[in-house]
């Protein structure tokens, strides 16, 4: 954890996204590393998640040298075995359980939990979990992490949905106690150039870490 978790705080933005195309999820990906970014969230939304994503690991040592590449979106302990499976780098749920945790942690299987309320972070807590996705962040607002974080010392929030992918917005959230952001659809839309995405992404990270 602590080599993802370093990234991920140097990073402070964590692009997610899916695409039914294996060519266009892997200029999303080259896009995005051209930029700099090291720590990617492809997500489990469709019929061709499973068969992309062993795809784009099986070429990411040689053509996205140190990219950490996980899967989101994943719901059950099937998933999290089918990926696992694939060498997936961590595991992202939009969602907790007893279940799935002790299940992550029986198999040294890097999970980041989806968590909502007091309660789902304090599954994570007492299993030694140090980060957490706080879902869907719009829906609970920037001042949420700051009232809980007391509550858990030690633990790290990511929160994802909602957030705009511009300057003003994320640091928002990073002055309101996350280590970062996960950015969707706002950072990557359907309509993407890969130049534009480099450029707009590259832009980000310079803003994000001259400050």
């Amino acid at each position: 954890m602590s080599e993802i978790l370093q990234k991920i705080k140097d990073q402070k933005i964590v692009p997610l996204f899916y695409n039914e195309s294996f060519e266009v999820s892997k200029n999303i990906i080259k896009a995005l590393y051209e930029a700099g970014i090291r720590v990617i969230e492809y997500t489990n939304r469709g019929h061709q998640a499973l068969e992309n994503f062993t795809r784009l690991k099986d070429i990411s040592h040689t053509e996205f040298p140190e990219l950490l590449l996980g899967i989101g979106t994943v719901k059950n302990i099937q998933e999290m075995d089918d990926y696992a499976g694939v060498k997936a780098d961590f595991i992202i749920t939009p969602v907790i359980s007893e279940a799935l945790v002790k299940h992550a942690l029986e198999r040294n299987i890097l999970l980041i939990p989806g968590c909502f309320t007091p309660s789902d972070i304090n599954i994570a807590y007492q299993n030694g979990l140090i980060l957490v996705k706080i879902f869907p962040a719009d829906a609970l607002g920037k001042n949420y992490i700051k009232s809980v974080q007391p509550v858990f010392p030690g633990m790290n929030f990511m929160p994802t949905g909602g957030i705009n992918g511009d300057y003003k917005d994320i640091t928002e959230w990073l002055n309101g106690g996350a280590i970062a952001v996960g950015l969707g659809s706002s950072l990557i839309g359907k309509d993407f150039n890969e130049e534009e995405l480099t450029l707009k992404t590259k832009n980000l990270l310079q803003q994000l870490n001259h400050n």
